[in-house]
Formats: structure tokens, C-alpha cells, sequence
């Protein structure tokens, strides 16, 4: 008696196994593939919706990006200097005034973003060992970094002087020291 019945439950989930590896069957053949549903799933999504965002995947983004740090152009750094004869006004210095702060705050968070840079570059651990022991040995990356520091440093003291010759200027042709607060 407990024979027939083991062997009904055998018979029994071996006939639901079966039943349910047809209906399996079934609903692929009726989808096909996950990756045919996905992409038929996608075609629908992108007729139906408005394109209102550029969604970067791994199917659309370029292969031959560069990612860095597009070089500053050079700005000229002197103060506007009065031709013979030509008096400015306060709407005249405030502006170039603003111009060189604009500028020299610019130049300061250069700086800090390069002596970030320099200080990652310090503490850089390179997977490859030849990268590494090249740059133990020559410190190419470091010292790149530190003569763009000094430049942006340069280019902070041309502001401060761009400055002090503006204030020279309003001195030499009379206007109020108020002008340039």
C-alpha cells in the first residue's frame, strides 16, 4: 500500500514537472529569447515616448572619447590702460574691476583643482608595473602638474597687479577711491 502511494506522488510531480516545462516551452516560443522581448519592449517604449532627455546607454555612447580637462585660452592680464588724454568714469572701473576679479577667481579655482590633481597624483598606485616604476623614476605626470601650478600661480599675480594698476590708473586721472569698492 505505501508502495502505490510513493509511486502515485512520484507519478504525480513527475506529470506537474513535465506539464510545467511544456507551458515553459510554450511561453517561449510565444516571446521568444529575454533579449528579442527586451529589444521589442524598447522599440515600443521609444515610438510611444516623446524625447525629452538624451539617455546615454552602452549601445549609443561614442567609443573614442577623451575625458580631461579642455585647456584654458589665454586671457590678456593687464588693466585697460587710458589712452592720452581719456578719462573713465565709475562705470568704467567697476566693470574692468570686475573683469579682473571675475578672472583672478577663475584662476584660484584652477589652482585648487591642480593641487587636488598633484595630491592624487602623489598617492597614485598604477595597476601595470611598468607604469609604475617609469613613474617612480621620472615623475612625468607630477612634475607636469606642478609647472601648471606654477603658470596658474603666474596668472594669479598678473591679476593682483592687473588690480593694483587699475587702482594706479583711477589715482593718476583723479576719480574716487569709492569706484572701485
Amino acid at each position: 500500500m505505501r508502495r502505490h502511494f510513493y509511486a502515485r506522488v512520484i507519478l504525480l510531480s513527475a506529470l506537474a514537472g513535465v506539464i510545467g516545462l511544456a507551458q515553459a516551452a510554450a511561453q517561449s516560443t510565444q516571446f521568444g529569447s529575454l533579449g528579442d522581448l527586451a529589444r521589442k519592449l524598447r522599440e515600443e517604449k521609444t515610438k510611444s515616448a516623446t524625447k525629452s532627455v538624451k539617455v546615454y546607454t552602452n549601445d549609443n555612447i561614442p567609443k573614442n572619447v577623451v575625458i580631461g580637462v579642455a585647456p584654458m585660452p589665454v586671457v590678456e592680464t593687464a588693466a585697460p590702460q587710458a589712452s592720452a588724454g581719456e578719462i573713465h568714469d565709475e562705470k568704467y572701473y567697476r566693470k574692468a574691476k570686475q573683469e579682473i576679479v571675475d578672472r583672478k577667481q577663475m584662476h584660484e579655482r584652477e589652482l585648487e583643482v591642480l593641487q587636488q590633481k598633484l595630491g592624487q597624483n602623489n598617492m597614485q598606485f598604477y595597476a601595470d608595473p611598468n607604469k609604475s616604476l617609469q613613474q617612480e623614476y621620472s615623475r612625468t605626470d607630477i612634475t607636469k602638474l606642478q609647472e601648471d601650478i606654477d603658470k596658474k600661480k603666474a596668472q594669479i599675480a598678473d591679476d593682483d597687479k592687473a588690480l593694483s594698476d587699475l587702482e594706479d590708473q583711477l589715482r593718476r586721472e583723479g576719480g574716487e577711491p569709492g569706484w572701485l569698492r
